[in-house]
């Protein structure tokens, strides 16, 4: 093999072990209980839609709301079908909440997903789907994800929401979960919060590793070396 092939091979060996030190430490997502995640579990429908239609005005259970918000049990006239079960929460120009038991852990990625629906006999508006944490009525913003559900395609739904990546200084408090309506209605479904964390390669790894591939390519210069005295 020529010693400028080995060189480019050592080079490459030295970025293939960065980048495994780098990213080696990304575990599987876990997901994070959120209460009632898809509304099915509701107080009774007692107002009427239409045919196979149905909701209230709350309250929703594991949920807290503001203004006109209730579960909402839409005929397939109004959506195609659902993300998850029957029922659905919307809040009219309000919002949604909820107070999570978990908190932010260090070096973790945290996905906040929502399904958010456009019904077909009208266009919903603008929305703000927010994951947050809250202490003491609280709150400090880690991700939030605007919209208008005139951008979903009519009587369905469109999976939304956002990321946020903590480092080794966390926000105190539970995370918290706020959805709001800025006009028209907002129905969500099928909400669901992951973490996966991301372990950080220690500076005495990350030394070693340099001082390695310093190594590996004072090794093929010096074999370079003395390759050219050899034939000189």
């Amino acid at each position: 093999m020529g010693l400028f092939h080995m060189r480019n091979r050592l080079i490459a060996v030295a970025i293939v072990i960065l980048c495994l030190l780098m990213y080696g430490g990304v575990v599987k997502a876990d997901s994070i209980a959120v209460n009632n995640a898809s509304f099915e579990s509701t107080n009774p429908l007692v107002l009427g839609c239409g045919t196979g239609c149905a909701y209230n005005f709350g309250p929703i259970p594991g949920w807290s709301t503001t203004g006109p918000s209730g579960s909402f049990q839409p005929s397939g006239s109004i959506f195609s079908s659902l993300p998850d079960g029957s029922i659905v929460g919307f809040t009219n120009t309000g919002s949604i909440s909820q107070t999570l038991a978990a908190t932010v852990l260090a070096n973790t990625l945290y996905t906040l997903t929502v399904f958010v629906g456009d019904r077909a006999d009208h266009n919903n508006g603008p929305y703000t789907l927010s994951l947050d944490t809250i202490l003491n009525g609280v709150l400090t913003p880690l991700c939030s994800f605007s919209g208008n559900s005139a951008d979903i395609a009519s009587g369905t739904f469109q999976s939304e929401g956002c990321t946020y990546q903590s480092n080794s200084n966390v926000p105190a408090g539970n995370l918290y979960l706020l959805f709001t309506s800025g006009t028209g209605q907002l129905d969500v479904d099928n909400v669901s919060v992951t973490a996966q964390q991301v372990s950080v390669p220690e500076p005495s790894s990350m030394a070693l590793l340099a001082a390695g591939a310093v190594f590996l390519l004072g090794f093929a210069g010096f074999r370079k070396n003395t390759a050219i005295r050899l034939n000189a």
